[in-house]
């Protein structure tokens, strides 16, 4: 295991033994603060909050709908904050990380910050209300207040989340070891074949739309959009040109050894979605 794994674990566990309020939030903030600067797991987190951003815009991008259909919408929701890293552990991360992270980095005086770094880490019945009314305090304290028991089980679910993430990120890297390309000349090697490509041209263009591309796919709506901005993109000829474009990418990387008599391609149609691109050669592409 990665050592800044091996710090993370050591810092979850000493969330868990903290023999104090205030030690707990702070041991938390420590938690976070592995995550935040550390590269690994930091892209991890960043790609979590905009894949939740992307799906949650897509559910509810027709604010039109039925109670029926807003039920439906509800319950696609409360199913991919299951399963998202950055769903599970962004209330820790508003409430608990920023708030003591400001506070450990901010020169100003203690009465000219946000009081809430000060309720974690000292209580409320140590904070001077000079500067703050009591009713303000008393409100946020309730964030604080007999919540460890529900930070902690955040925090549970959000760590193993984190750890399927990071054990998924690896298993791609090891399938994609073998390929790379340099988005600034264009260079492409992909199992063994190198290729330059034009950074202006229309294959470079789709190629790198496709790396850049969640699971290196995209749709035929987003493809064709690359290649004409400008137009409609339904047309016959837009496909068309799509087509070709792709074949020459094709062309000009090769396909992937023949298995089960058949042959994968590095671009592989997926039928009524679009193309991906294939980095593993586990993966058999369909002919189009």
């Amino acid at each position: 295991m990665s050592d800044y794994l091996t710090s993370l674990n050591m810092r979850l566990d000493a969330v868990f033994a903290a023999d104090s309020d205030p030690h707990f939030y702070q041991n938390l903030h420590h938690y976070f603060d592995l995550i935040e600067k550390t590269p690994e797991l930091k892209s991890l987190w960043d790609e979590s909050q905009k894949e939740y951003a992307e799906q949650h815009t897509a559910i509810w991008r027709n604010r039109s709908a039925t109670d029926e259909e807003s039920d439906a919408k509800a319950e696609l929701t409360n199913r991919i904050e299951r399963f998202n890293l950055y769903a599970n552990g962004c209330t820790i991360y508003v409430r608990i990380y920023l708030p003591i992270e400001d506070y450990k980095t901010n020169t100003e005086l203690e009465d000219k910050q946000d009081p809430v770094a000060l309720l974690m880490l000292r209580g409320i019945n140590n904070i001077s209300t000079t500067k703050w009314s009591k009713d303000r305090l008393k409100l946020y304290n309730r964030w604080y207040d007999g919540k460890r028991s529900m930070y902690e089980q955040e925090l549970r679910q959000f760590h193993l989340l984190l750890l399927a993430e990071f054990e998924n990120r690896k298993d791609t890297k090891t399938a994609e070891s073998s390929a790379s390309f340099n988005l600034d000349t264009g260079v492409v090697y992909i199992h063994g074949v190198h290729v330059t490509f034009n950074p202006k041209s229309q294959p470079y263009r789709i190629l790198s739309t496709l790396w850049k591309s969640k699971n290196h796919q995209a749709t035929f709506d987003e493809l064709l959009r690359v290649l004409h901005p400008n137009s409609r993109r339904n047309t016959k000829a837009c496909k068309a040109d799509l087509y070709k474009v792709v074949r020459n990418i094709r062309r000009a990387l090769g396909v992937l050894p023949e298995r089960d008599g058949g042959t994968s391609n590095i671009v592989e149609n997926i039928p009524r979605y679009g193309y991906r691109l294939v980095l593993s050669d586990k993966i058999t592409g369909e002919k189009t």
